[in-house]
């Protein structure tokens, strides 16, 4: 019989990593069934028992736990990662943030870097995760990453073993919709910024166009704008070809709050006013929201809940627990001065 066999021989002979003999040891963490089988088998072949020392290695956690935003500079991205880092604080871990700057390549490299790091879980909010067409080789790296590690995602990710807590789209274009159709003078209605290669996006566009045959409002093509910039750039620029078209909707939906500034600037340069002329409503209800003027009726998220949700269902997972696929935040509409509010 071989002597003083560790989860280093353990791991060599089933063709495992050494985390995921860990994990098995452990019992915390569910583990691939035939990987699993293949760890018992050596283990049971060598009678293996860890001693103290082992026992302590093997359930060490670095109490660490990576995220990884598309832009940082986006305010919905760092509100809801300042509310991760609060929620993670008072759990006793800490944070490591990565930024991809909405860039592929970086994202494949930063995606490792983190697994590197040997965080406890990680976290992926924005970029390829929130693609309608989910990119295979970045889901077979997260496969591979959540042999070992949980993975949460905010967005889609088909084909990957992760957890998702997403915002309801649905709900939230639908709460928008129905407080627009109950005000007066209403008949035209139109949809600025945002990628339809996003899910998000593609969920509200959706919600959008149904609702507007529901309510029988005219879809108007030349009001329903994309643009793949989700900033003040991408809302200007859809803005001025809502313009070029010689028609003015009554209502413009941004995508989000920083599309919306950008949408506030191309109507102010049309010498149109706000909501006089045309209301704009938007998306997260984040911190610009009250500084542009007039303030901004926007969609809005618990974002102290949505970060804790996050959180929560992390540390869960490191712990071996059982947690749904999917968790959705519920949104809820703040209304301000950016809309006509007669009804």
């Amino acid at each position: 019989m071989k002597k003083n066999i560790t989860i280093v021989d353990i791991a060599r002979e089933a063709g495992v990593s050494v985390s995921t003999v860990s994990r098995v040891l452990t019992g915390k963490v569910k583990v691939n069934e035939e990987k699993r089988k293949k760890i018992q088998a050596v283990i049971d072949k060598y009678n293996f028992q860890p001693n103290a020392l082992a026992r302590g290695l093997i359930s060490s956690k670095s109490n660490l736990i990576g995220i990884l935003t598309a832009d940082i500079r986006n305010p919905f991205y760092s509100t809801l990662f300042v509310s991760c880092e609060q929620a993670a604080t008072e759990r006793g871990y800490n944070l490591l943030l990565c930024n991809s700057f909405s860039d592929r390549l970086n994202e494949f490299s930063l995606v490792d870097r983190l697994s590197q790091q040997k965080v406890d879980a990680m976290i992926l909010i924005g970029g390829a995760p929130d693609e309608i067409n989910t990119d295979q080789e970045y889901a077979s790296k997260v496969n591979a990453i959540a042999e070992d590690t949980p993975v949460i995602v905010t967005g889609n990710l088909t084909g990957a073993n992760c957890t998702r807590v997403n915002i309801n789209e649905k709900k939230a274009m639908t709460l928008v919709m129905d407080y627009l159709l109950s005000l007066k003078g209403i008949n035209s209605i139109a949809f600025a910024g945002g990628s339809c290669k996003n899910l998000s996006k593609v969920i509200l566009h959706d919600c959008y166009k149904t609702m507007l045959k529901k309510k029988g409002i005219p879809y108007i093509p030349e009001f329903d704008v994309e643009n793949e910039r989700y900033d003040e750039v991408g809302g200007h620029e859809a803005m001025n070809k809502i313009f070029d078209s010689g028609k003015v909707p009554d209502v413009v939906i941004a995508v989000n709050d920083f599309t919306a500034v950008g949408i506030l600037k191309s109507i102010h340069e049309h010498n149109l006013n706000v909501p006089q002329d045309i209301s704009v409503v938007s998306f997260d209800d984040t911190y610009i929201a009250s500084l542009v003027t007039p303030q901004l009726t926007s969609i809005g998220y618990n974002y102290w809940e949505f970060g804790e949700k996050i959180i929560s269902t992390a540390i869960k997972l490191i712990e071996g627990e059982d947690v749904p696929s999917e968790i959705l935040i519920e949104p809820k509409l703040i209304i301000r001065g950016s809309c006509k509010t007669e009804k």
